[in-house]
């Protein structure tokens, strides 16, 4: 892992959170980062969950930002990001995306289609059923396996945040987005993958061994910085 390294002439970098984990859970490599910052959602902080609205989302994630932000998002947030950065490009200078659930620009791919087919239906249900049911139900759409219901109040309260979440597939998702971007995947999964190959003009790279969580590959932070060490303003 990289020692912790300045940005580009005091740049701030913007950490986007996903769907289940709170921004001080989210991102370990910020301690390698200068000039970090958190943008955190409604609903992600103290208090309790609230409604979903991208609109919302996207405004607290322009709100953290100053001119010549890169900002890094994963999974869920990774869709929040790209159309932050097309309505705002002389806001964002950049994107590093990790695994970005940006499933609706895959749509018709195999692997997305099963996803969707597995998972929408637990969604559906998610304002009928109680918090600890919807996590069983949601976690075996998505790993096949029966999981453990959850009993503290934290657990309850990340689930109760996945629920009233939409499928990514559902959000607004710009297929074009006019700022340099890398995108940072596992090489553990099919869906993962496809949606990374839809973002033609973006950098890939492959960080094995971490799953659905390449930001905590040692190499990471040096991928990061790397990347925004290059950006031109």
């Amino acid at each position: 892992m990289a020692d912790a390294l300045p940005g580009n002439r005091e740049r701030a970098v913007v950490f986007l959170h996903g769907s289940n984990r709170t921004f001080d859970r989210a991102w370990p490599i910020a301690a390698h980062v200068e000039h970090a910052r958190f943008a955190v959602m409604p609903g992600y902080g103290d208090g309790a969950a609230v409604p979903f609205e991208q609109d919302a989302w996207e405004s607290t994630l322009i709100g953290t930002c100053s001119p010549g932000a890169v900002v890094v998002a994963h999974s869920y947030g990774g869709p929040i990001a790209m159309r932050a950065a097309a309505r705002r490009p002389d806001l964002i200078a950049g994107l590093v995306l990790f695994e970005p659930a940006a499933y609706a620009l895959a749509r018709g791919n195999a692997a997305v289609e099963a996803h969707i087919d597995r998972v929408q239906p637990v969604l559906d249900t998610a304002a009928e059923i109680g918090t600890a049911q919807f996590a069983v139900a949601f976690a075996a759409a998505l790993t096949g396996t029966a999981g453990t219901s959850p009993v503290s109040p934290d657990e309850l309260l990340s689930a109760d945040r996945q629920r009233r979440l939409p499928g990514p597939w559902a959000l607004d998702t710009p297929s074009d987005v006019d700022v340099p971007m890398l995108v940072i995947t596992g090489g553990w999964n099919e869906e993962y993958e496809a949606i990374a190959s839809q973002l033609h003009r973006a950098r890939r790279l492959t960080l094995t061994g971490y799953g659905h969580r390449p930001q905590d590959h040692p190499g990471a932070a040096d991928a990061l910085l790397g990347f925004a060490g290059q950006l031109q303003r």
